[in-house]
């Protein structure tokens, strides 16, 4: 928990440095006062920092307030910062006046309409990634195996819902009604259940809003990075399974006849722990948050693997890096026999915005290969 306050803390100082930028440019958009101005973007970082380090000592009306206001400062000043490098670019070619514009022309011409500019770009973009956020989708993938399953079967997987002061019960229960829509035979989450703040989600009852999902196979679930900022795996793993929900911390769980569920503790809790080997006769499904073991899963003899953790960047432009950092960041690839799948997430983390994959639930459909029968010699 300490370091998840010092990250915040770090966020905060960002965008103080960040509110001053954005002052020095748009008091020169906007027909407003320019202390008044100042002392809101001064006090904006400060809305975002209190519900996410005194968000268990506030009520509950209020922290969800103050989270959702901040959760939308922080991608609104994540773009904005990006706007003011070629503003200041532009203002450091202008102290050289070239063709005789100076920084008089800076303050009253390109301030003025580059700054309005990028306020109205910027609403646009939250409202469409706000909106993109809110219409989750489902992804099929088809698969064959050649193991001996006794009948086709199916898997719905979620990652990332980031239960918290943002995302509260009424999105455990949507993610509950779409999982049961789809009927499937086994159900998957892959960590990152909550958001952080664990007392937030109890005092919250979100995991209620899993309450009455289930699945003829069982409803099964990893940790995440962020169920460690909870602080107490446990009591969050005992919470889970009073709503039907069953967590996996390296163990291995024969569901039927023939398929397995293997479920890995997070790299962060448990960074040299290894996939065991896959029996060769069953089809064995491999499950962690983050995708950093896929490779390994293959080498055991694993069939169908699932993760989360990079939200296919959730906007713009995070994907760049996240691509760079996986093997996998987003998608379905064949790692030899292994079919890798990796989510975008159900949820969100900070706000409820999405500029790229949309949310989505993974449903795979797994049936036996049909065997081509060989006419006989005459």
């Amino acid at each position: 928990m300490k370091h998840r306050y010092t990250f915040y803390w770090i966020l905060w100082g960002l965008g103080e440095l960040s509110g001053l930028g954005q002052w020095l440019l748009l008091r020169w958009a906007l027909p407003v006062p320019e202390h008044g101005l100042l002392l809101i973007f001064l006090l904006l970082p400060f809305v975002y920092l209190i519900p996410n380090i005194l968000g268990n000592h506030l009520p509950l009306r209020v922290t969800r307030l103050l989270a959702r206001i901040g959760g939308y400062w922080f991608i609104y000043g994540y773009y904005m910062t990006l706007l003011l490098l070629p503003a200041f670019i532009v203002w450091l070619v202008c102290l050289a006046q070239p063709f005789g514009f100076g920084l008089d022309w800076w303050h009253t011409v390109f301030a003025v309409y580059y700054g309005r500019t990028s306020l109205l770009g910027l609403a646009a973009l939250l409202a469409v990634g706000s909106w993109r956020a809110r219409h989750p989708v489902v992804r099929r993938i088809e698969m064959e195996t050649e193991k001996p399953i006794e009948r086709a079967f199916s898997v719905a997987f979620a990652s990332d819902i980031h239960l918290g002061a943002v995302l509260g019960r009424s999105f455990a229960a949507e993610l509950r009604r779409d999982m049961m829509n789809l009927q499937p035979d086994l159900i998957l989450f892959g960590g990152d259940i909550i958001d952080g703040n664990l007392g937030y989600v109890l005092r919250d009852k979100s995991f209620k809003g899993f309450a009455g999902l289930k699945a003829p196979w069982g409803v099964y679930a990893v940790f995440g990075n962020h169920d460690t900022y909870g602080m107490n795996l446990g009591r969050e793993q005992k919470r889970l399974k009073q709503n039907g929900v069953r967590c996996l911390r390296g163990g291995t769980v024969h569901l039927v006849a023939g398929v397995s569920l293997v479920g890995m503790e997070d790299y962060m809790i448990a960074p040299h722990a290894q996939f065991p080997q896959a029996e060769p006769d069953v089809f064995t499904i491999a499950m962690e948050h983050e995708p950093l073991r896929i490779e390994q899963a293959a080498s055991r003899g694993m069939d169908l693997y699932f993760a989360g953790h990079t939200h296919a960047g959730q906007f713009w432009p995070n994907r760049f890096v996240t691509r760079r950092i996986f093997a996998l960041d987003y998608g379905a690839k064949r790692f030899g026999h292994l079919l890798a799948i990796v989510s975008s997430g159900y949820g969100a983390w900070g706000q409820l915005f999405r500029l790229g994959p949309a949310p989505e639930i993974v449903l795979v459909n797994i049936k036996p290969r049909s065997k081509v029968c060989q006419p006989e010699a005459l």
